[in-house]
């Protein structure tokens, strides 16, 4: 009768086969009575192998024991419905082949009783999809959650469980404040509820701290981007959420550099907003940090300059690199209260994800200025007196000696010539002063010579010390030589020094050792290199008169004399000259000794002797 009844309905059947599903009707007793030809395309049976037969034949192997409960269940309380809500349901084909389906169900009444109706669709495209989706879900490196319109969680990945400390199971169905922090969730509703009203890609609470919370109780703070999704569902939010713990932490450490930065740190975007300043600038600057974010960097910058400064700036941006700023120039800074002052600017790249920023480095140098005029004022007296030196030293050298000369020659004439009118006591005093002229024309050659080594160039040349010292020692020995003294000089030894100055220094030790020894049957001078304070240092060492240490820091003194001229002559000058040119050298020079048991002179040169 229910065949009958089918059949007859011609228009009942054009519909069936129009429709775009595979549709199959079956009687209480789970036999098909109908099927359309998307059903004989989608399972590859004929119409006439599945008439009469039990609807089983359609499902899986492994559901068809359980099937017929479901069916009975179904016809006892039939109603429009999806069938198996939540579950993966699948059709076999005559080749055996199984596909996933989707299936819903409606009852039909007739006189004969009721007709179950089956629309369904091959969801095979749909589940690749859900697949490519899924699997491009499971490889995002943020959590991504989403949500519908009611707020409840329908979809989450892996990183979601990492990051939250929730299994997917736990997530599913709940709401999504779940995973916002106590605080913030009676106004989250009214935010979500605006995203689904303009539904649009965006990135949450720009310029806010945002926070998601754990299981666990713990807070972290978040990034999150929202996009909407259209479905079949109607329209869903997907929220792609990053835990941003390392970066928050990563900018801490950068603020506190910034912040214990010796110098004012201003920090601009491509379009030469300040975007990050340190309290040294609110110090130099005059201007609270407030004050100066999101303003223009000209705003630091004397008015005359603000007009040439985009153009610069946007040169740096085309080249980024770290250089310092406006080399050579004289640069200014702008305080709030409009005074002026000189500043040093240091500029580097800083690559961030909003794009290519530049740190500012600047540095007040008013007191470096100060200094720097200060340096040229005295640098100016300097050439001033060295100047009136030189003139000085003309004069001493062409006025002062001219009369002693004739004083010395014309104490000479009169020995020579009135010897015989002189008595004993006329020709000591004619003695007496040769002696003394000659002795201030002495003094006079070591004071020009004194200031010409002060004023003296150094070349510094890499030398053989050992050598130099020897060619000294062969000089003193060819001019006394009546005297026999052992000179010990150790080979090799090596140093950057100016060859000419060196000589003066060594020509002055060592003459001074010869000299201090004459008094010694066995003189004995030594030069070699020692450690001094763990530090090379060479030293010219004699057995002669030795000195007073007491008075150790005189002998470095000009006209500072520790023995009488009648003991050893001098002019006081010699040891004055070695310091000045081991000074000039970078180096020190110091004595070590005791009365009558010789003397040790140390000194050391800049630059390592080898």
């Amino acid at each position: 009768m229910q065949d009958v009844f089918i059949a007859g309905s011609a228009i009942f059947r054009a519909l069936v086969d129009s429709a775009p599903d595979g549709v199959v009707v079956v009687n209480e007793e789970g036999r098909i009575i109908l099927v359309n030809q998307q059903t004989e395309k989608l399972f590859g049976y004929s119409r006439a192998e599945l008439l009469h037969q039990p609807i089983e034949i359609l499902v899986p192997e492994q559901f068809r024991s359980k099937h017929e409960g479901h069916r009975t269940a179904y016809v006892n309380g039939a109603q429009l419905r999806p069938m198996g809500a939540g579950l993966e349901l699948y059709g076999r084909r005559k080749d055996g082949t199984e596909f996933p389906v989707e299936i819903s169900l409606s009852p039909i009444q007739t006189e004969s009783g009721i007709l179950v109706s089956s629309a369904i669709r091959d969801i095979t495209v749909r589940k690749r999809a859900e697949q490519k989706f899924r699997g491009l879900l499971e490889s995002a490196p943020d959590a991504i959650v989403i949500v519908n319109r009611e707020g409840a969680i329908v979809l989450v990945n892996g990183q979601t469980e990492k990051i939250f400390g929730y299994s997917r199971e736990e997530l599913l169905g709940r709401k999504v404040e779940l995973l916002v922090p106590e605080r913030f969730r009676r106004e989250h509703p009214q935010y979500r509820a605006g995203f689904f009203a303009e539904p649009r890609a965006r990135s949450m609470g720009a310029n806010l701290e945002l926070c998601g919370l754990r299981k666990d109780g713990t807070e972290f703070p978040v990034e999150i981007s929202l996009s909407p999704l259209e479905t079949e569902e109607g329209t869903l939010t997907m929220s792609a959420i990053r835990d941003i713990t390392d970066r928050k932490r990563a900018e801490a450490k950068f603020k506190a550099l910034l912040e214990s930065a010796p110098d004012a740190m201003v920090i601009v975007n491509g379009r030469g907003e300040i975007v990050l300043v340190n309290s040294q600038a609110e110090k130099l600057f005059g201007y609270l940090r407030t004050e100066l974010l999101g303003q223009k960097i000209e705003i630091l910058l004397p008015e005359r300059f603000r007009g040439m400064h985009p153009a610069h700036r946007e040169r740096f941006f085309g080249d980024p690199r770290v250089r310092p700023m406006g080399a050579g120039l004289e640069l200014h800074g702008l305080r709030k209260d409009g005074g002026e002052f000189p500043v040093e600017i240091s500029l580097s790249p800083l690559e961030t994800e909003e794009g290519m920023l530049v740190s500012s480095a600047i540095r007040d140098i008013t007191e470096r200025k100060k200094i720097e005029a200060e340096i040229l004022l005295r640098t100016a007296q300097l050439e001033a007196s060295n100047k009136e030196l030189e003139a000085f030293s003309y004069s001493v050298s062409h006025d002062l000696r001219t009369p002693l000369r004739s004083i010395d020659g014309f104490s000479q004439a009169l020995l020579e010539d009135c010897a015989g009118v002189l008595n004993e006591q006329g020709r000591s005093y004619l003695h007496r002063i040769r002696s003394a002229a000659q002795r201030m024309a002495s003094l006079i050659d070591d004071l020009l010579n004194l200031a010409r080594l002060t004023r003296a160039e150094v070349h510094k040349e890499r030398l053989n010390v050992s050598n130099l010292a020897r060619t000294v020692a062969t000089e003193l020995r060819r001019a006394h030589a009546d005297r026999e003294v052992e000179i010990q000089i150790e080979d090799g030894l090596e140093a950057m020094a100016d060859s000419r100055l060196l000589r003066v220094v060594l020509e002055n030790l060592l003459g001074n050792a010869w000299k201090f020894t004459s008094r010694r049957a066995h003189a004995n001078i030594e030069f070699g290199r020692a450690e001094a304070n763990g530090s090379p240092a060479y030293f010219v060492r004699d057995n002669g008169a030795g000195f007073d240490a007491a008075y150790a820091e005189r002998l470095f003194g000009a006209f500072q004399r520790l023995h009488a001229m009648t003991e050893f002559p001098g002019t006081g000058v010699g040891l004055a000259t070695v310091q000045r040119i081991i000074h000039r050298h970078g180096g020190r020079v110091w004595a070590e000794g005791a009365v009558d048991r010789g003397a040790t002179f140390y000194f050391t040169l800049a630059g390592k002797p080898s």
